[in-house]
Parts: C-alpha cells; structure tokens; sequence
C-alpha cells in the first residue's frame, strides 16, 4: 500500500476531520481520504498558513471569497461555494488573520 502524496496547497481548499479521519476537499471538487487526523495535518510544515476554523475544518485563506458574522455565528464561504461554520473559540484568530491576508493582498 503507497501512503497517501499531500496534494499540492494550491490545489487544496479546506480539510474535514471525519473522527480519526482526513478529507482533503480540492479545488476541482475531488476529495482524497488520508488515515490521519487533522491535528497531524495542522502541524505539518507544508501547510504553514492554513487556518483552524472549527474544530472540523482546516482552510486554505486563498479560497476565502467572504466572512459573514451575524452576533456570535460567523461563516467563511469559500470561492467553490462551499460555506463553513466558524467555532466561538477561533472567532477572534480568525477575524485577525482574514484582516492580515487582506491588508498584504492590497
């Protein structure tokens, strides 16, 4: 059995945990299925940048189309539609980098 190859960032939109479970979403609307958990994911040196949003879903900024906060619940949707709930916890982190990447992106 050959391990799983990492998709090459560009190429990846966000990441799901499915319990000990990884789902790579691509851009391209495929998804790859890796035996490692998200938290291995967030650690790895290769996808430096991506944001933990919720404790399910680690995002690619540079498929970010739109933030929307509405009190306390907040959403990204990214530019494959794909809309993604953002936890309470990671509000603030998230809303500071959302402001960083738009800030360099000028």
């Amino acid at each position: 059995m050959t391990p799983l190859k990492t998709p090459e960032n560009n190429e990846i939109t966000y990441l799901e945990a499915d319990i000990n479970y990884t789902i790579f979403h691509l851009k391209n609307g495929t998804k790859m299925i890796s035996s490692f958990t998200l938290k291995k994911y967030e650690s790895d040196i290769e996808l430096n940048g991506f944001l933990r949003v919720h404790k399910s879903y680690l995002l690619n900024p540079n498929f970010i189309k739109d933030f929307n906060q509405v009190g306390k619940k907040a959403t990204i949707q990214l530019t494959t539609g794909k809309i993604l709930t953002v936890s309470r916890r990671k509000l603030n982190m998230v809303k500071k980098q959302i402001r960083l990447d738009r800030n360099k992106s000028l």
